[in-house]
């Protein structure tokens, strides 16, 4: 897991990273399409500044001890307004995550409520992998960034068996699926009929030449066919059972 220093690197990099990028666009770039089904680059800036505000909240919240959900603002209007309030929030959440230590504590947001520590990790996958989804609508095709690739391994096995659940598409039992890169290797079993995650040895594997790779597919980013993805046959309904985020 990142610490907290790491986590509010990587934030501020990434989220940095597609402000520079959205400052570039010129007007018709803002409506192209982008690895999320059915958004724009706008419709994709506009949840990040939904949930970059988000995230500062939850950090203030748990910083003055203010009881409650943690809330988001979506910005309304064109690229230039969304791009006002993408700035602003950014600037805001790298604000309160350089202002105190979370250490033990807990953060409450729509989801639910979370350590902290935990928190950091999702703010820094979130960072980078939109980060991510902005350069490929854009035309590049960028690694992620190592603090990226450990806070979304950090992330998966406490995320993935959550959206199973809700799914309720489950694999035989005794299925063991592994999702294989360079350094990443995440294991999700059926155990007693719902998913886990696991270190048991894999029945089936999802595996990329780059931990990129893997985890682009593991998020939705990419399909089956992608350059340089193997995907064993008992493995491609792998979105089926863990759709999204």
């Amino acid at each position: 897991m990142l610490t907290e220093v790491q986590a509010r690197s990587a934030v501020d990099r990434c989220w940095g990273t597609v402000l520079e990028s959205l400052a570039a666009l010129p007007d018709d770039g803002w409506s192209g399409p982008t690895r999320c089904a059915g958004w724009t680059v706008l419709d994709l800036a506009r949840h990040g500044a939904w949930g970059t505000s988000m995230e500062a909240d939850a950090l203030r919240r748990a910083r003055v001890g203010e009881p409650g959900t943690a809330v988001g603002v979506e910005p309304d209007g064109g690229p230039a307004a969304v791009f006002a309030a993408l700035r602003t929030s950014v600037a805001d959440l790298v604000s309160e995550l350089g202002r105190t230590s979370v250490g033990e504590g807990t953060l409450v947001i729509p989801f639910g409520e979370i350590p902290a520590a935990f928190g950091l990790q999702v703010f820094a996958m979130e960072a980078g992998v939109h980060a991510d989804d902005v350069a490929s609508a854009l035309g590049r095709e960028e690694p992620l960034g190592p603090d990226v690739v450990a806070a979304t391994v950090a992330v998966l096995p406490a995320v993935f068996p959550v959206l199973a659940s809700m799914a309720g598409q489950v694999g035989p039992e005794g299925t063991v699926v592994a999702l294989q890169g360079p350094t990443v290797d995440l294991r999700f079993a059926v155990v007693d009929g719902a998913w886990a995650a696991s270190d048991l040895p894999p029945t089936v594997s999802v595996r990329s030449d780059s931990d990129t790779g893997v985890l682009r597919f593991a998020l939705g980013r990419i399909g089956t066919d992608a350059p340089g993805l193997t995907v064993d046959e008992g493995a491609r309904p792998f979105k089926t059972w863990f759709p999204g985020p």
